[in-house]
C-alpha cells in the first residue's frame, strides 16, 4: 500500500513538473514583453503604394513633433551628418565640435552639415541645458519622444524623416554615434572625387547606397537577462537578416526615402539597427555594401596612436565605436589638417 502511495505521489509530481515546464515555455516563447509589441511582418514593401506624409506620424506615433528644429538644407549641401547622442552626453558633443565636427571642417561654405539627434527629457533642468547648448552652437535636433535605449528606433527614423523632408539637395546621409571618429577631411576628398580610384564610392553608384560594416547571421537573443531580448512573438526567425551596426551608416538619398516609406508603414521594433537597416532594407530590396575596409579597427587605432603613423600611411573613413575623448583628440592631431 505504501509503495502504491509513493508511486501515485511520484507520478503526480512528475505531471506537475511537466505542466510547470510547459507553462514556463509558453510564457517564454509567446508572451510579448510589453503591450505595444506586435509581430514583425516579412512582406515586401510596395514603394508605389500610398503612405502617410503626415508630419506628426513617426512609425506608430501620431503626435510626433520637433521640440528643437533646424533650418532646411541649402542647395550646396551634399552630405548631412546626423549624430545619435544622449541628452546628457554633453562632453562627447563638445569633443566632436573641437575635432572632426569643428567649424574648420563644417564651415559656412562646406558641402557638409552636421547636427546631433536627441529625444525629449523629463527633467526641466536638463531641457534648459539642451536649449542653452543649442542657442550657443545651433546644432541640436530634438524630437518629443522620451530619449532612451528602447526609443532609438524613433530617433533613427526621425533622422530619415528630417533628411527626406528637409534636406532635398543632399545626396548622402551619414548616421553615426557620438563615440566614433568620422574622418571628415577624408570624406571631403571622397565627395570631391566620387568615382575615382581613390574614392570609397568608386564601385558604388550615388544611388541605391546603404553602406556599413555589415553584420551577418546575428542570432536572435531570447534570454530574459539580456536587454537585446526579442520574443518569438516579435520576431520568429532564428537569425536576423544582414544589417548595419549603428556606429556608422551611409545612405544615398533614394535609400533614405525607401527606408522612411517602409518605416511609416511598419510596426515598431525596438532594435533600431536591425529594424531599419536589416528588416526594412530586406523588405525594400536594398543591398548593403561593406564599409569594413574603410573602418579603423581598435588594433590599428592603438598602433596608430602609439607610433604616430603618418596620415598617408593609413587611410580610413570611420573608426570603431566606444572611443575615448583622448583617442578622438589623438586622431584629430594626426588627421585634422590633411585636407
Amino acid at each position: 500500500m505504501k509503495r502504491k502511495i509513493k508511486q501515485i505521489l511520484a507520478t503526480g509530481l512528475n505531471i506537475s513538473l511537466f505542466l510547470w515546464i510547459i507553462i514556463c515555455l509558453s510564457i517564454y516563447l509567446f508572451v510579448p514583453d510589453s503591450r505595444r509589441i506586435v509581430p514583425q511582418q516579412l512582406t515586401t514593401v510596395e514603394l508605389g503604394a500610398a503612405y502617410s506624409e503626415n508630419p506628426q506620424q513617426l512609425i506608430d506615433l501620431q503626435d510626433f513633433e520637433f521640440v528643437i528644429e533646424q533650418m532646411s538644407c541649402k542647395p550646396h549641401i551634399r552630405a548631412l551628418i546626423m549624430i545619435h547622442s544622449a541628452p546628457h552626453n554633453i562632453e562627447k558633443r563638445s569633443v566632436i565640435r573641437r575635432t572632426w565636427g569643428s567649424p574648420s571642417v563644417i564651415s559656412t561654405g562646406s558641402p557638409l552639415r552636421l547636427f546631433f539627434l536627441v529625444g525629449a527629457v523629463a527633467d526641466d533642468g536638463m531641457q534648459a541645458m539642451l536649449l542653452a547648448e543649442h542657442t550657443r552652437h545651433g546644432d541640436l535636433l530634438q524630437g518629443n519622444f522620451l530619449d532612451g535605449y528602447f526609443n532609438l528606433t524613433y530617433k533613427h527614423v526621425m533622422a530619415l524623416k528630417w533628411f527626406h523632408t528637409r534636406c532635398k539637395p543632399a545626396q548622402l546621409l551619414i548616421k553615426v554615434d557620438d563615440d566614433i571618429y568620422l574622418n571628415t577631411p577624408q570624406l571631403l576628398q571622397h565627395l570631391r572625387l566620387p568615382f575615382s580610384t581613390d574614392s570609397v564610392f568608386e564601385q558604388t553608384p550615388s544611388e541605391n547606397l546603404l553602406m556599413c560594416a555589415i553584420r551577418y547571421r546575428d542570432r536572435v537573443i531570447r534570454s530574459y537577462s539580456s536587454k537585446w531580448r526579442v520574443s518569438f512573438w516579435e520576431y520568429s526567425g532564428r537569425y536576423y537578416p544582414p544589417f548595419c551596426p549603428g556606429f556608422a551608416v551611409f545612405y544615398s538619398s533614394d535609400v533614405v526615402r525607401r527606408l522612411y516609406v517602409a518605416a511609416q508603414r511598419s510596426s515598431f521594433f525596438r532594435l533600431d539597427d536591425v529594424f531599419v537597416t536589416g528588416l526594412l532594407s530586406k523588405r525594400s530590396n536594398i543591398t548593403i555594401t561593406d564599409l569594413t575596409p574603410y573602418v579603423l579597427c581598435p588594433e590599428e587605432l592603438n598602433l596608430l596612436l602609439s607610433r604616430g603613423t603618418e596620415p598617408k600611411q593609413l587611410r580610413f573613413l570611420v573608426s570603431w565605436h566606444k572611443m575615448s575623448a583622448q583617442q578622438i583628440n589623438g586622431l584629430w592631431q594626426l588627421y585634422g589638417t590633411t585636407y
